[in-house]
């Protein structure tokens, strides 16, 4: 392999054909140029130089190596300039990872923003639910990982990733529209909805688990009436009166269906979203613009939720 700091003593030697002119443009001495063409010589396998009297002759060959040392050198300074942006936050490339609910509004409304305030930086976005996060951040799949608090998060003080704070999400009770609670606009979970028919996801759900837990350490375990998957179906079932349900946020906002109301509830459940990446990673600028898109996601209001779709459970 060509040691490119070998090209620059041969460009210089033949800009001053002469040892000593070379030298005292690189600032090192005559006979550290001497060495290092002829280790290059010896790389290259051809002839360089032609002496000619006090002055040093480029070859063809060396004519022919320095056409492409041009265009290293030029990638080189455009490398060296991209890393210094880099540093300075201004470009960068990253492979950002998050379940679906957290695309749709944290991650999505993020990168949009960013290509308007930092069109240097080029982001793909993967769907990547918060079982299959951490191993694709050490796999090099992911640089940056917008997942929820859960058994598949490392734990904290990991010396292999870091862990952002994003925000904290709450659980809010979705009720149809003529449910005798529709009314309150702010339940309290135990005393309102232990009675209740629940629509869930399965045991073992993050889901699941995150409001079970809830209810325990509110006094009661729902009662499941209906088990299902997708928030779609979820809407569909309240929406027929089947039911109520307890949703993360992200599941709910931004969705729209007639004859459905969400409300605060008091002790309900939260969940932690955090952003998960590599230990000594620069998160910037797409933390920040995460963590501004989160303050952007709506909050219940007195009037109906108009939902016309749904994601997983």
């Amino acid at each position: 392999m060509i040691d490119v700091r070998r090209l620059q003593l041969l460009q210089a030697l033949g800009r001053h054909q002469t040892v000593a002119g070379a030298a005292e443009s690189l600032g090192v001495t005559p006979s550290a140029v001497s060495q290092q063409l002829a280790a290059l010589a010896k790389e290259t396998g051809v002839a360089l130089v032609e002496r000619q009297g006090r002055r040093f002759i480029l070859t063809g060959a060396a004519r022919v190596l320095l056409e492409h040392a041009d265009v290293i050198f030029a990638e080189m300074e455009r490398a060296q300039a991209d890393l210094a942006e880099y540093a300075e936050g201004a470009v960068g490339v990253a492979r950002v990872g998050s379940f679906a609910t957290g695309i749709c509004d944290l991650v999505g409304p993020a990168v949009a923003g960013l290509a308007r305030t930092h069109p240097g930086w080029r982001f793909e976005i993967v769907q990547a639910e918060p079982d299959e996060s951490t191993e694709m951040l050490r796999s090099g799949e992911l640089d940056i990982a917008i997942t929820m608090s859960s058994e598949h998060l490392p734990p904290s003080g990991t010396t292999e990733f870091q862990i952002d704070p994003i925000m904290v999400e709450p659980f809010d009770a979705v009720l149809p529209y003529h449910h005798p609670l529709a009314a309150s606009n702010d339940l309290e979970l135990a005393g309102d909805l232990a009675d209740a028919d629940w629509i869930m996801s399965a045991p073992g759900s993050p889901w699941y688990d995150c409001v079970t837990a809830a209810c325990h350490q509110a006094g009661f375990h729902p009662r499941v009436a209906h088990t299902v998957h997708e928030f779609s179906a979820v809407f569909a079932l309240v929406q027929a009166g089947l039911g109520v349900a307890l949703m993360p946020r992200l599941g709910w906002a931004g969705l729209s269906a007639p004859h459905i109301v969400v409300r605060t509830v008091r002790n309900t459940a939260r969940r932690h979203i955090v952003a998960l990446s590599r230990a000594g990673y620069t998160t910037e600028p797409l933390l920040s613009a995460v963590r501004e898109a989160a303050t952007k996601v709506p909050v219940p209001s007195v009037g109906p939720l108009m939902v016309s779709g749904g994601d997983a459970a």
